[in-house]
């Protein structure tokens, strides 16, 4: 049985970063701000996937908790799922790798007293740059096109972040699945003004990255009125068709072109006038579609066109029905394989070239062969057949 009290949660395979630690000339380590997105984990297999689909050279990376691996990728943008979860932010300060304090603002949340940066503001000896508490944000990600379903965190200090992110906390919150997003990193630009100094030195230009997350498939109707999760299952079916589309492309780009020998060589494999014609049109796909070949696979339907069909026993007689009021008679639709095999025979027992039956059908019906469906072939041999007994035999098949 189930512990009713243990919340359940995905497991975390790694972090995904918007700086790194560098090191100045004097031998000092220093954050410093990245434009695109750092992975870090662990698995090495997972960085080494990231790398593949996003770019970037992947290198050992230590911590204080062991060896772990980086890639600092070519992307500032990447499609991931969001799982279900409570975004939060809340003022921290860390030191010696340690949380030492949480705080809403104005409670210091670890030992329940007022607020230390608030308080020593007040008394008019502000925290130096080190001793303020950050607005930190942390939110778990799902990457969409890496094979894991662990998440990955991702973690920002600043004030933007922590207004902008939870924008969607509650519906998020809500969601009865995990729903897809566009993560990406944002550069930006503020202006301060400094009354104390003149001209231009009084603007100070700060630029800063932003971590934000795009759900491009909702509305806000929807993300507000309880219908996240029914959008989210739209969006998703969509992108999965995409992705199948897409895959399948791929798939047949991949596919090697035959040539006019390898058509040649399955026209003589050719079993039955449906194989000849799948011959045909893949040929004129990869472009192969010659007049020998043309003249080849004509030359083999007419065969099977001309083949005596075995004896069929005699039907059955009709069983008798009863009378009805009005009898409508149903349209027969001719099958296309069978009014194309009738058109061959017909073809070739006049001695009409591939090309020549192409350029009458063409002639008669105002479009190919390929785009001519049964109807249209069976309208054509019709034609053909009463040209010719109108000119007592003596004509050219009669598609004028």
């Amino acid at each position: 049985m189930a512990i009713k009290t243990l919340q359940q949660r995905l497991t975390q395979v790694g972090v995904i970063r918007l700086g790194e630690q560098r090191v100045s000339k004097n031998g000092k380590n220093y954050p410093a701000k990245l434009e695109t997105l750092r992975f870090t984990s662990p698995s090495k297999q997972l960085i080494d996937a990231v790398a593949a689909a996003y770019g970037g050279q992947v290198k050992p990376w230590g911590t204080n908790t062991g060896p772990q691996f980086e890639v600092v990728t070519g992307v500032n943008d990447v499609a991931v799922m969001v799982p279900p979860q409570k975004i939060d932010p809340n003022l921290e300060h860390w030191g010696n790798g340690f949380r030492d304090r949480l705080c809403d603002g104005e409670t210091e949340l670890m030992r329940q007293r007022p607020c230390l940066c608030a308080a020593a503001h007040l008394a008019g000896r502000p925290f130096g740059q080190r001793d303020v508490c950050k607005p930190t944000t942390r939110m778990s990600l799902m990457l969409a096109d890496i094979p894991s379903l662990g998440t990955w965190k991702l973690e920002s200090k600043g004030w933007n972040a922590a207004a902008e992110l939870p924008m969607l906390a509650a519906a998020i919150e809500s969601a009865p699945q995990p729903i897809p997003a566009r993560l990406a990193v944002e550069v930006r630009e503020k202006k301060l003004f400094d009354p104390a100094k003149s001209g231009d030195a009084a603007i100070e230009s700060r630029v800063f990255t932003v971590p934000v997350l795009h759900f491009e498939w909702v509305t806000p109707a929807q993300a507000f009125g309880g219908e996240l999760g029914t959008a989210a299952r739209t969006a998703l079916a969509g992108a999965n068709e995409h992705r199948h589309a897409i895959e399948a492309a791929k798939v047949e780009s991949q596919r090697r072109n035959f040539t006019q020998d390898d058509y040649l060589a399955q026209a003589d494999d050719a079993a039955t006038v449906v194989q000849v014609r799948q011959v045909w049109d893949d040929a004129k796909t990869d472009g192969s579609l010659t007049d020998e070949l043309k003249a080849k696979l004509t030359e083999r339907a007419a065969t099977f066109a001309s083949a005596k069909p075995a004896a069929q026993p005699a039907p059955a007689p009709p069983a008798a029905v009863p009378p009805v009021d009005k009898v409508v008679d149903a349209e027969v639709i001719p099958e296309d394989d069978a009014v194309w095999a009738q058109i061959l025979t017909f073809a070739g027992e006049r001695g009409w070239s591939a090309e020549a039956l192409e350029r009458k059908v063409q002639i008669n019906l105002n479009k190919s062969c390929d785009e001519a469906d049964a109807s249209d072939l069976a309208a054509f041999l019709e034609h053909a057949r009463r040209a010719e007994s109108y000119l007592g035999g003596v004509t050219d098949g009669g598609a004028r």
